[in-house]
């Protein structure tokens, strides 16, 4: 709407002048800044090529903070390879298998990222790493990297349930499916239950043991109670409470071990104050096809076993020739990068980091991954533009785990907190990491309306084994 002499009034104005040059200035100034710390050597020159490998907290999260913070006119191609097309907020698999949270809640989709026309995404399965010709094939092809990020994450350990022969009622929790199954098979223990007549037929339906006490169990069979108690037998008013029982299965002396002393001993008395019985040191020995062996003593009448006892890193990490822990976790150094070679960068529950004051590696934690995720896009960054790394500094500031639906254990440096309040924190918590604010939105509504209406009892009929 103006007119080509207003245009040029305007331009040639002496304050429009005046403030052209001054930021002229300002900028030639930041350039002789950046000049004098930079070493000519060390800028970008030609492209690069960033491989992700793996959605999880690690991968998504390095492209969170790398792809943003790029220049478009910085000559990087970003790649992310996952054999899944979604980001999965694995902190809440429990809630999912209990019926607390809708199963694509917890899942956001890479593509829908608001950044995703300045990254590409591979759906594929990763065959081989080569890092000695900076080479990952893949089921789609071959491709090449200056730059790898290793965040493949962890499988279940499952090396004391391999040398058991029968694993038809066992289950473990690490994919949407698993959750799927899981509440599947709980469900449909209850109608079988609910139209037997002889009470040892009963009890031995209604018999769940939970295999390790870490986090993840401790969660789970509490979230497990509560479905139980709290949904199912409102539905199913044929099978007597008294013959359910629900059994937490741990090697160690303590529950989630790594917690601190106070935490566990918390656990611990809250799990026996709810009719959860615990057995520690003590091992699933052999699984029938309708019970199951303690300690190669104690015969239990049980048709599930949830095997959550642990986790090892990534078969194809644990292949990588480079150095690696008893559980397949590559070495790294201080900038999240494999020893001597320069970016090759592994985290969360692929990388062996050690905490400083205890020598012991690092838990495989969500939380950990995403500051770890943060250094690595950092440094990716600083090697591209010149400019100095950071370093990756542990902090066990906080421990929190939830304990069904109106209970947790939460600590925050010295200062501990349980109940419900402490629950409140968990979730606010946990909610806050959630990508995506449709996915947040709609896990607090789960969250309330379960209260209010319920969980979800519906069972749909799964395959146990993909076709």
């Amino acid at each position: 709407s103006y007119s080509y002499r207003s245009i040029a009034g305007m331009t040639l104005n002496p304050l429009s002048l005046g403030k052209l040059s001054l930021a002229l200035f300002l900028e030639g100034l930041k350039s002789l800044l950046f000049r004098r710390h930079t070493s000519p050597r060390q800028l970008h020159v030609g492209g690069r090529k960033v491989l992700i490998l793996g959605s999880g907290f690690g991968g998504t999260y390095v492209l969170r903070h790398l792809v943003p913070a790029l220049n478009r006119n910085e000559n990087v191609e970003t790649t992310m390879i996952s054999d899944e097309n979604f980001f999965l907020f694995s902190p809440l698999l429990h809630e999912v298998a209990m019926g607390r949270i809708e199963t694509r809640h917890i899942a956001y989709p890479i593509r829908r990222l608001h950044w995703r026309d300045r990254f590409s995404f591979i759906l594929a399965s990763v065959q081989n790493i080569d890092l000695a010709r900076h080479q990952v094939t893949t089921t789609r092809g071959s491709f090449e990297f200056d730059y790898l990020v290793l965040a493949l994450g962890s499988v279940t350990d499952t090396s004391e349930l391999d040398r058991i022969e029968q694993r038809k009622n066992v289950f473990t929790l690490k994919t949407l499916r698993d959750s799927r199954l899981i509440r599947n098979h709980i469900i449909g223990l209850f109608e079988q239950a609910s139209v037997e007549i002889e009470a040892e037929r009963q009890k031995q339906l209604l018999t769940f043991v939970v295999c390790g006490g870490g986090y993840t169990g401790v969660q789970l069979v509490t979230e497990l109670k509560d479905f139980i108690y709290r949904s199912l037998l409102s539905f199913y008013r044929k099978v007597d409470r008294n013959n359910i029982r629900i059994m937490l299965v741990e090697a160690e002396t303590k529950l989630a071990a790594e917690l601190h002393p106070k935490l566990s001993a918390y656990l611990m008395k809250h799990l026996e104050r709810t009719g959860i019985e615990v057995r520690l040191r003590s091992r699933v020995t052999r699984i029938h096809e309708e019970s199951l062996e303690i300690n190669n003593a104690e015969a239990v009448p049980a048709n599930t076993v949830i095997w959550v006892a642990g986790v090892v890193a990534h078969p194809l990490i644990a292949a990588l020739p480079v150095d690696r822990d008893n559980i397949g976790r590559v070495l790294v150094n201080t900038h999240m990068e494999i020893p001597e070679m320069p970016g090759i960068y592994a985290l969360g529950d692929c990388a062996h980091f050690e905490d400083p004051h205890s020598g012991q590696p690092i838990p495989p934690r969500a939380h950990i991954a995403v500051r770890q995720a943060r250094v690595v896009a950092h440094n990716i960054l600083a090697d591209i533009r010149g400019r100095d790394r950071k370093t990756y500094h542990y902090t066990n500031t906080a421990e929190a785990v939830s304990l069904g639906s109106s209970d947790a254990a939460v600590r925050f440096y010295g200062l501990r907190l349980y109940g419900f309040m402490a629950r409140f924190i968990w979730l606010v918590g946990y909610s806050s990491l959630v990508t995506g604010a449709p996915n947040r939105i709609r896990i607090i509504m789960d969250w309330l309306l379960s209260s209010v209406f319920g969980r979800d009892v519906t069972f749909i009929k799964l395959n146990k084994t993909p076709d």
